[in-house]
């Protein structure tokens, strides 16, 4: 889960900051007895907020009444800062901003570019949803996407009772690495194909990656079970897009097929954090649909754009 640090800029009072880092830390208690492997993630170390106009969360975990709340973050939750460590670093080509009622909010970005659950401290309304609306721009070299995304969102016991169910089917399916969901593939996608090249693109997936790339192949899996017979495609669940013509001219959606042949993927999903691709093309007589290649946008023929 991502610390949203907007919810330290209040103009709370000392006291008021105490009750809500006490609070706070029984939402996360709340999370982590559903999920123990559960990691909070901030932009600075926890020990560095300022959790009221000066008064530090060092501070707080120097007084008597915090000792058992904060032995409960030092010793059972694991913790780690700052962001940018656990988000993998996005092409040098890609900006991006995310904003709540015009602020900018890295937290909330993270948690939603990882699918993830976003806590605060409640100090204040803003944060008393079990969802919050984030504004996003992404500017790369295919242009300007923008949009609004729903981050699921904790910041009392009731919005963790609101995801419990979400928290614990994640944590219970969460694979380990792109290695398992290929094992795993004829289990968790029955109505899709595979090239050969996929077995080593999901074998090398970034960790950060692979969950997504899972619930991605899952909505593909679910689109072709769910393709009816006289249908030109199925109906996507997910935003599914061509690839552009230079792109297709300078061959980069070219992949080696099932019999050996480089055929055309030009049909894609993206995933997160990193814009990660996933190539495929519709096998409409076994309304089937055949992943070609899984993994960073390919900038040259062959060669995938590498982690930076």
């Amino acid at each position: 889960m991502f610390f949203n640090e907007r919810s330290c800029v209040s103009n709370a009072t000392q006291d008021e900051a105490r009750q809500a880092m006490l609070d706070f830390i029984t939402v996360c208690q709340a999370v982590w007895r559903i999920h123990r492997g559960t990691t909070l993630v901030s932009e600075v170390r926890l020990d560095d907020v300022e959790i009221a106009p000066g008064y530090y969360l060092q501070q707080w975990r120097n007084e008597p009444g915090n000792h058992d709340a904060w032995q409960f973050m030092r010793k059972t939750l694991q913790r780690k800062a700052p962001i940018s460590g656990v988000l993998p670093k996005p092409p040098e080509d890609q900006e991006s901003e995310y904003r709540h009622e015009g602020d900018p909010v890295l937290g909330l970005a993270a948690a939603h570019l990882m699918n993830m659950l976003a806590v605060s401290l409640p100090t204040g309304p803003r944060w008393t949803a079990p969802w919050l609306k984030v504004d996003y721009e992404i500017l790369d070299e295919d242009g300007l996407t923008a949009g609004i995304a729903d981050v699921r969102h904790a910041s009392e016991n009731e919005h963790v009772q609101e995801h419990e169910g979400w928290i614990r089917t994640t944590a219970a399916a969460a694979p380990s690495s792109g290695a398992q969901v290929w094992e795993e593939r004829d289990t968790l996608f029955p109505h899709l194909q595979f090239v050969p090249g996929v077995e080593q693109n999901l074998r090398e997936l970034p960790g950060v990656a692979v969950a997504n790339v899972r619930a991605e192949l899952l909505r593909l899996n679910a689109a072709a079970e769910n393709w009816k017979p006289g249908q030109s495609e199925p109906t996507w669940a997910v935003k599914v897009v061509p690839e552009s013509d230079t792109r297709i001219n300078l061959g980069l959606c070219n992949f080696t097929d099932l019999d050996g042949v480089k055929r055309l993927f030009s049909l894609h999903v993206r995933y997160q954090p990193h814009q990660g691709r996933i190539h495929f093309r519709l096998i409409t007589e076994a309304g089937r649909i055949r992943v070609g290649y899984v993994g960073r946008k390919r900038l040259v023929a062959g060669v995938p754009r590498k982690a930076r």
